[in-house]
Formats: C-alpha cells, sequence, structure tokens
C-alpha cells in the first residue's frame, strides 16, 4: 500500500484524487437520470431511447474513444517537445476529422433511417457529431495536464445539465417522450462543448499562433490502432443492447439498459483505483522496476476485488428488490440478467489491470485482438440466444465475451511482460 500511497502529492496524484471525485459524481448522475427516465417515460419509449444512444454510439466509434486518447497523446508530446508547429496542425487535423468525417456519417445514417423507417433514429444523429467534439476539447486539456478540467465537462457538467432538464420538464408538465430526451441530450451536449473549448482553447500557450505544418501519414497510422482498439472495447459495450432491441423487442431492450448500468457498478472501483496508478505502470515498466510495478499491481488488484466484493454481493443478493424499488416493477424481469452481468464484471475486477498493462507497455495489439474475439463471440452469440432467451441469452453472450477477452489479457500480460495482473498476484516462475 506504501507503494500507492507513495503517489499521493505530486501532481499525478492530485489528477488522479480529482478524477476519481469526477467519477463519484458521474456515476451518481447516471444512476439518477437513469432512475428518472425509467420513471417518466414507458419501458417501451425508454427501450427505444436506449437503443437509439447505443447505435449512434456504434456509428460515431472512429470519432470517439481511440481518437481521443489519440489527440491526448500527441498534444502532450508536442507541448512537452515545443513543436508547436506540429500542435497547431495536429488540432486542426483531429477538428477537421471529426467535422467532415461526422457530416458524412450522420449524412449516410439519415438516409438509411429512413429507408429503414426509423424516423425516430433521426432525432440521435446530432449526437454522432456533438460527443466527439466535447471529447475532443476534454482531451486538449487533458494533453495540457489540466486532468480535472478535460474530465469536467464530459463527467460532470454535461450529465448535470442533461439530468435537470429532465427534471424541469417534468416539474412543468411535459411529458417526456423518446424525442424530447433525445433532445435534452443534445442540448446538453451543447453547452459542455461551449464551456470546454472556453477552457480549452484559454489554456493553450501563446506559442500555438505559429504556422501549423502537418504530419498526417505519420497521425493516421498513429490514430487507427488506437480508433480499431477502442472503437472495439465501446462496440463491445454498446452492441448487446441495440441486439436486444432488434431481436426481442424494446421493452427488453430498456430492461437490460438498466441491468447493464446497474452492474457497471461493480467495475467502478477498479477504474478508479486504475486511474490513480496508470501514469506510473509505463514508467516503472520502462525503467525495469519491475519488483516494484508488480507490488503495485497486485495490491491494487486486490484492494479493488476486496473493496468491490461487498458491492457486488448485495447488487446480487437484492437484484430483483433494487430494480423494482428504484426503476419501477417492470425492470424487476430484468434481475437474471443482473446478476449474470454482475458475476462476468466481477471476475474482470478480479482479472485487474490486464488491458491497462499491455496497453500501457507496448503490447496494445493484443488487447485489440483479445477485444476483436470477444466482439465476435459477444455478436454470434447474441444472435444465437436473444431470439430463444431474450434479454438474459443477451446477458450470457456479454458475459462470456467479458470472461474470454480478460482471460487471454491476464494469459498475454504475463506472456509479453512477466506482470501478473490479477488478484491472485504472482503463481509462479513461469508464464501460466
Amino acid at each position: 500500500m506504501n507503494d500507492i500511497k507513495a503517489l499521493v502529492g505530486n501532481k499525478i496524484a492530485q489528477g488522479a484524487l480529482g478524477t476519481f471525485g469526477l467519477n463519484i459524481c458521474n456515476q451518481l448522475f447516471l444512476f439518477l437520470t437513469l432512475t428518472l427516465l425509467t420513471r417518466l417515460m414507458t419501458a417501451e419509449d425508454f427501450g427505444l431511447y436506449s437503443v437509439i444512444l447505443s447505435t449512434v454510439t456504434l456509428i460515431s466509434l472512429p470519432f470517439i474513444g481511440g481518437f481521443t486518447t489519440f489527440t491526448m497523446r500527441h498534444v502532450a508530446s508536442y507541448k512537452a517537445k515545443e513543436e508547436w508547429g506540429a500542435l497547431r496542425g495536429l488540432l486542426q487535423f483531429s477538428l477537421l476529422w471529426v467535422i467532415f468525417g461526422t457530416i458524412i456519417f450522420i449524412s449516410i445514417s439519415y438516409v438509411s433511417f429512413n429507408v429503414l423507417e426509423l424516423e425516430k433514429y433521426v432525432w440521435g444523429l446530432p449526437t454522432i457529431f456533438l460527443m466527439p467534439l466535447l471529447l475532443y476539447f476534454g482531451a486538449i486539456s487533458r494533453g495540457l495536464k489540466k486532468v480535472v478540467q478535460g474530465r469536467f465537462f464530459e463527467f460532470f457538467l454535461q450529465p448535470f445539465i442533461f439530468f435537470s432538464l429532465c427534471i424541469a420538464a417534468h416539474f412543468k408538465g411535459v411529458e417526456l417522450t423518446v424525442i424530447f430526451a433525445l433532445q435534452f441530450y443534445a442540448i446538453s451536449i451543447v453547452i459542455g462543448i461551449l464551456c470546454s473549448a472556453f477552457f480549452a482553447l484559454r489554456s493553450l500557450p501563446k506559442n500555438i499562433k505559429q504556422k501549423a505544418y502537418f504530419r498526417v501519414k505519420e497521425w493516421v497510422h498513429s490514430a487507427i490502432p488506437l480508433i480499431f482498439a477502442v472503437g472495439l472495447v465501446v462496440a463491445n459495450m454498446n452492441i448487446d443492447i441495440v441486439m436486444v432491441g432488434a431481436l426481442a423487442g424494446e421493452e427488453d431492450a430498456g430492461q437490460y439498459r438498466v441491468a447493464s448500468r446497474m452492474a457497471a457498478f461493480v467495475l467502478f472501483i477498479l477504474f478508479a483505483l486504475n486511474n490513480a496508478v496508470s501514469p506510473r505502470i509505463s514508467a516503472l515498466y520502462a525503467t525495469g522496476e519491475k519488483e516494484k510495478l508488480q507490488r503495485i499491481i497486485t495490491t491494487v488488484s486486490r484492494a479493488a476485488l476486496v473493496l468491490t466484493l461487498p458491492i457486488a454481493i448485495i447488487l446480487f443478493v437484492f437484484a430483483e428488490g433494487i430494480l423494482s424499488l428504484a426503476f419501477g416493477n417492470v425492470f424487476a424481469a430484468a434481475s437474471v440478467a443482473l446478476m449474470i452481468l454482475i458475476g462476468a464484471n466481477l471476475f474482470s475486477v478480479a482479472m485487474g489491470q490486464v488491458g491497462q498493462v499491455l496497453s500501457l507497455t507496448g503490447y496494445e495489439k493484443y488487447t485489440a485482438v483479445s477485444v476483436l474475439i470477444a466482439v465476435l463471440i459477444n455478436v454470434s452469440l447474441n444472435a444465437y440466444l436473444v431470439p430463444q432467451m431474450g434479454m438474459n441469452g443477451a446477458a450470457i453472450a456479454t458475459g462470456v465475451s467479458i470472461v474470454v477477452w480478460n482471460t487471454l489479457l491476464a494469459f498475454w500480460s504475463v506472456q509479453k511482460t512477466g506482470l501478473y495482473c490479477t488478484a491472485l498476484g504472482p503463481i509462479g516462475k513461469r508464464a501460466f
């Protein structure tokens, strides 16, 4: 534990602690918003809303996640090297990627939705453009080492405004339909973008005014693997909701969305601890301090599992009651799916920082391969099980993909880095 405590007091730790606080606020608003929406909308409308958001998230994959990480990394690198022309060129290239790329994707989606007679899905299209912009300006701030500022508008302001708009509409007697919910969601992102852009651009160094020059080939070569790897992770988190909606109906999709969201609380402590120690992983690995790194990884993994177990047990034992009390009796039908997903996520916690260790030590391609395998398993099992078992089939499919994904990562983390990331710690001198 002393290795982790040693982080406290430096700038990295302060940023991690600030992000931890924002994560808590974010989880609180997500829960409150989920509770509010399920109470104010019919199960079918909430299900449709959930499917639309997951669908537009899948469409947005080339512009979120991995591309955000790409922007953040290069902003930090060029600032450190004082390559101001490259920094300006990068910012322009990234912004153009988002603007023109999303316009093309929105246009194709608009035509497709109308051909398929999915008119309500059109109201989700602005999110394809808006969310990448919000993440883009946040990535700039984080690249400039303003970690809390870079996450504040994404983790706190946007969900707070969305929740406030929904509850204000309710008190004014406005019926919260799918279209209204999507409009409020878009408005909250716009406000987040304006604030995030203001602070991000104000934080840019004065030298940024130098003439921009572009390294397009280098940037594309760097961005594509990240977009692919992170995009697959995001896809694996949303594909099951879309497939439940398509194969089992919108009501099942809404119930499954609630189960999936509640099961995600099992992962919260692991993610929070990961944020605290991830800056040290690549540094210690690069300097060859594997023994110290192993102690930190093992301590974090065990702490995450011990702290998560009570949460997982309570959610598992009282699954039906919690769903019924928080979201209404109709959502109690998702209790079995919730229990399955809790088990899968708890397994993920027990596996520790496997994905992060591989990605931060130069073996991100193995992370991408494992996630690709998980996505293929998830889609295949969903297609087979959902028509027969509904949302429970989707939970089984997702659970199996999570177990396979983490098992592969745990194996490769030992094979490639010699580090044991699971809560078991070092279990032998040789890899598995």
